[in-house]
């Protein structure tokens, strides 16, 4: 989506420091909005070729979607519209697809047709993930022809880039890699996280402030989760680690988002009397988040738990979590853990809310010289994730 509207900032921001390098990038997306009941073209242009700044977009027109019928379609007209219309477009050197298995499997033959450097960027394992988090089934026919597609795009890819540091053991384990006997050379695979820009994430939270008064509370201790609030967030466990700790009267947690579940656990933090969490905005203004995080004691990761994990991870918002300077609790402990590598706060797969809050509560009562130099790691983790410092790897792959 345009740069104002993305909170997946990973495609926008490598477009951006790509050109500071002096390369001509062109962001091509469906017209469709995810998540929004709007759409970038309004007539029945095929396509619509935009500038945001200094960055050039072109949108092909794709339906808008209310369930998951129409959202199957809308997957499958981005990838065979831009098929259709590639040669109105100029020519590019280099391919950087990220990968919606099967459906934008098709673009493998654009890169093909012209010639050109393939790479295909891997940010969500499919069908690995709707697997795992049982949204489809082990018996059902379809799954192995799903894992079939992912892997003809995988060997088709002249580089293959993966979000995820444990992207060779899946590739290991699922038998695809050559030394397995599958067709996938390892020495194409590579890992290039999610990340932030930390130049950007600096002016923002000097120069949009957020009029919050729970945040302006020097005296309290605030644990600040920003996020969805759905079931794989697995809040409810946040809250009733809350409960645990409502005797410490300097501690709060805010919780900024929203989700399905969103409702459901205001009523369930009200009923109980669980004063000490407070729900805030469901929607934070992008720009006003390296504030918030900035503000908080505590920032946290929240998930429900799931064999996905043993992959690493890559969410968005744990590069902002280390830009903000601030320490990190996470009910995960994912495989390549950045929280442990960096020793900036907690990862631990907590047995229940009991030792949730035990963990919460060992950091707000920690010696201030021992809280700092979690912030202080905190800050040398964000350096290794500077955009800037990911895009050179980026760079040498074109290379």
């Amino acid at each position: 989506m345009p740069p104002e509207l993305e909170p997946r900032i990973r495609t926008v921001k490598f477009a951006e420091f790509l050109q500071q390098r002096g390369y001509d990038v062109t962001i091509v997306g469906a017209s469709s909005m995810h998540n929004m009941n709007s759409n970038l073209i309004t007539d029945r242009s095929p396509y619509a070729i935009r500038s945001y700044g200094d960055i050039k977009f072109i949108h092909i027109r794709a339906r808008n979607y209310k369930n998951m019928t129409q959202r199957i379609i809308n997957l499958l007209e981005f990838p065979l519209r831009l098929l259709w219309y590639a040669s109105h477009f100029e020519r590019p050197d280099i391919i950087i697809h990220t990968a919606t298995v099967p459906f934008s499997n098709v673009l493998c033959f654009l890169a093909r047709k012209l010639k050109v450097q393939y790479i295909v960027e891997v940010l969500d394992l499919w069908p690995e993930s709707f697997r795992m988090l049982g949204l489809i089934s082990e018996r059902n026919p379809l799954l192995p022809m799903l894992y079939w597609c992912e892997r003809w795009l995988y060997v088709r890819a002249n580089r293959l880039v993966f979000s995820m540091e444990g992207g060779k053991d899946y590739l290991i384990e699922k038998g695809w890699d050559t030394s397995s006997g599958g067709a996938i050379e390892l020495d194409k695979v590579l890992h290039i996280n999610n990340g932030v820009d930390l130049k950007e994430f600096a002016r923002l939270k000097e120069t949009y402030m957020l009029d919050d008064a729970d945040l302006q509370e020097h005296s309290t201790f605030r644990v600040v989760y920003i996020g969805a609030i759905r079931h794989f967030n697995n809040i409810k466990m946040l809250i009733d680690a809350a409960k645990m700790l409502m005797a410490n009267k300097s501690l709060k947690v805010l919780i900024y988002g929203d989700g399905d579940q969103r409702e459901e656990l205001e009523t369930y933090a009200r009923v109980n009397g669980i004063s000490n969490v407070i729900f805030k905005q469901r929607f934070v203004d992008k720009k006003f988040i390296p504030y918030i995080l900035s503000r908080s004691s505590l920032n946290i990761i929240n998930y429900d738990q799931s064999d996905i994990w043993r992959y690493g991870e890559s969410q968005n918002k744990m590069f902002q979590y280390l830009a903000s300077g601030r320490p990190i609790c996470s009910n995960i402990v994912p495989a390549y853990s950045i929280i442990q590598r960096y020793q900036c706060g907690i990862a631990q797969k907590f047995k229940d809310a009991d030792e949730y809050a035990t963990a919460i509560q060992s950091l707000c009562v920690m010696p201030e010289q021992q809280y700092e130099a979690l912030c202080s790691n905190a800050l040398i983790g964000a350096a290794e994730y500077d955009f800037d410092v990911l895009t050179k790897k980026l760079v040498e792959l074109f290379e």
